[in-house]
């Protein structure tokens, strides 16, 4: 009999324990016999976490964890029935009874915290966002938009400050009544595919070097002076090389490099010894990123004998209710040694001003924005498809927002995004999310998603693209397309209700065209300085956008050329790049 216990006994405990002793096993062989590879490692230890303990302890647990007590249980009941019937002791005692009652109350328990686990564990994570979201309105009551009635239809007041109403629904919701400020943000002067065209192709003097698509920045300069850079990246066993740089109208791309004092001997894409991504995890094994919270810039005024930076905006893992969520951890700023060792600097809080670029994870903007769906609830989320999306509009198809831009109003940086109803064929811009990007720690930035009123001019993404495509015939002997593959690649807001469009010409910004939403203003077509190449062809000698040394006036006893020419002498595209000078110039001085 003693020997029969016994076996029930190991036989029970291998039931209950050889997943945590499998788990186990297989922790050893990363971190032992694969010593050195270190996201193996984090990435393993986050998954544990993530999905059965997120707060360490049984406080909380998640699903999989209650589902693993679940299968344990069931076991448990089954050996205890087992066992009754084997010792001959029945199920007429009052210990039996009990044994097996608790088994089964703790088997419904931990199916019930399974279940509502699952069933709670995407509205959590709104719950989670939701926190750092505001809706700003520009009227309540009848007065609402439409796009957010199901918030406002079922709200209280609020206490006035930070909150005009609150929502009533089981995940909060903060309304503020309250138009969107004239942010005046810097417009830039390429688009993201010319810039992603015109590193790849110009940078790089090493072999094994390559460009690192997803750390193209824009980073916004004074006076409109801002850059598109990218991280030069090695790989197998080719270190880091630099960052590149491009002003976005000239032909020329710059960079600085890690060499001297500010070697580097480590890349993103290196193997074994050579890995950062590794040394990173090994190092600050609590910090997560995504491809597009890298980035860099040369810190000096010469990109030649600059040095190097590379920035990692960071978030953590973070428990919440039965799961875990994605939260703004600061920064992890890299820079060269003289011994080739990178000299990692963690910054947990950053504010604006002290890095030229965004410090707040752009994947967990991305996140904040796709979350708002949950502000009405479950129902109004489910039922009336309440929430926004990015636009899908063919001119944004690669680039669709999170748009960093400079405010001209308070000099801080802000993710820009137009958005679109959510499950809508509409391609209406029915609001924009803004979150400030050069401030980092502390927890969550506030995601203000300004929702335009019904009343607002139509704004459409294609209707605009074809506004400009047809302006850009009418002024100019070449015929464009709008979309992906096309010339009029990408629309970014900037200013009160402006857009500008980029005209790229074998793969290179060659004019933009600004336009009012709600076409008031007259349009705006700048040629940047270069001639003008129309899809497959030659290029085309054409008047430049930005002042060049035409003379103001005839020369004695020569007639006059280029924009001090007779008007009646020039050819409409001259016509139209002269007027397009001359309008640029005017308002450069009406801004000053």
């Amino acid at each position: 009999m003693g020997r029969r216990v016994r076996g029930w006994v190991f036989g029970l405990a291998v039931w209950w324990l050889w997943m945590p002793l499998l788990a186990g096993l297989v922790w050893v062989v990363k971190h032992a016999v694969f010593g050195g590879f270190g996201q193996q490692d984090q990435s393993y230890r986050l998954w544990l976490r993530r999905e059965f303990l997120p707060h360490g302890g049984l406080v909380d647990a998640a699903p999989l964890f209650w589902f693993w007590v679940a299968v344990g249980l069931c076991g448990t009941v089954w050996a205890v029935v087992y066992a009754v019937d084997e010792t001959g002791v029945g199920f007429g005692g009052w210990r039996a009874r009990i044994a097996v009652s608790v088994v089964v109350l703790a088997l419904a328990g931990s199916l019930v915290r399974a279940g509502t686990g699952m069933w709670d564990d995407d509205k959590d994570a709104g719950r989670f966002y939701a926190a750092a979201t505001i809706l700003d309105v520009p009227a309540g009551g009848a007065g609402a938009p439409r796009s957010v009635l199901p918030v406002t239809e079922r709200s209280r007041p609020g206490d006035g400050a930070r909150c005009d109403l609150v929502g009533t629904s089981d995940v909060p919701a903060c309304v503020k009544t309250a138009s969107m400020p004239d942010f005046d943000f810097e417009a830039r002067t390429a688009s993201y595919a010319a810039a992603t065209k015109a590193l790849t192709d110009s940078a790089g003097l090493s072999s094994g070097i390559h460009l690192m698509g997803h750390s193209l920045h824009y980073l916004p300069g004074t006076a409109g002076g801002g850059a598109w850079t990218a991280v030069l990246d090695g790989s197998g066993e080719q270190p880091m090389e630099g960052v590149a740089v491009w002003d976005g109208r000239s032909n020329s791309v710059a960079s600085c490099a890690f060499r001297g004092d500010h070697a580097f001997d480590r890349a993103f894409g290196g193997t074994g010894a050579v890995s950062l991504r590794n040394l990173l995890a090994e190092r600050f094994p609590g910090l997560v990123y995504s491809e597009q919270d890298i980035w860099g810039y040369c810190d000096g005024p010469d990109p030649r004998t600059a040095q190097p930076v590379v920035v990692i905006s960071v978030a953590r893992q973070t428990a919440w209710k039965q799961r875990t969520v994605l939260a703004p951890a600061g920064v992890l700023v890299l820079r060269g040694s003289p011994n080739g060792k990178p000299d990692v600097t963690y910054r947990a809080q950053v504010d604006p001003g002290e890095l030229p670029g965004a410090v707040y994870p752009a994947s967990v903007v991305r996140s904040q924005i796709h979350e708002v769906q949950w502000l009405g609830g479950r129902g109004a989320k489910d039922d009336q498809g309440f929430g926004f999306a990015h636009t899908s509009a063919a001119t944004n198809a690669t680039n669709p927002g999170e748009f960093l831009l400079r405010s001209k109003a308070d000099g801080h940086l802000y993710y820009v995004t137009p958005l679109v109803p959510r499950e809508s064929s509409s391609q209406l811009v029915v609001a924009f999310a803004v979150l400030q990007a050069d401030r980092a720690g502390g927890g969550l930035n506030d995601l203000h998603v300004y929702v335009r009123s019904d009343d607002a001019p139509a704004v459409n993404l294609d209707v605009l693209a074809s506004r400009m495509v047809s302006y850009m015939a009418q002024q100019t002997s070449i015929a464009i397309s709008a979309g992906q593959g096309g010339a009029l690649q990408e629309l970014v807001p900037f200013g009160r209700d402006m857009w500008r469009g980029f005209v790229d010409f074998n793969g290179q910004t060659q004019d933009y065209i600004d336009l009012s939403g709600d076409a008031t203003v007259t349009p705006n077509l700048v040629s940047l300085t270069g001639p003008i190449t129309p899809p497959g062809g030659q290029p085309q000698p054409q008047p430049s956008g930005r002042p060049t040394d035409r003379p103001t006036g005839p020369p004695t006893g020569e007639p006059a050329s280029g924009c001090g020419a007779d008007p009646n002498q020039l050819t409409t595209t001259q016509l139209a790049a002269c007027v397009a000078e001359l309008s640029k110039t005017l308002q450069g001085r009406v801004h000053d």
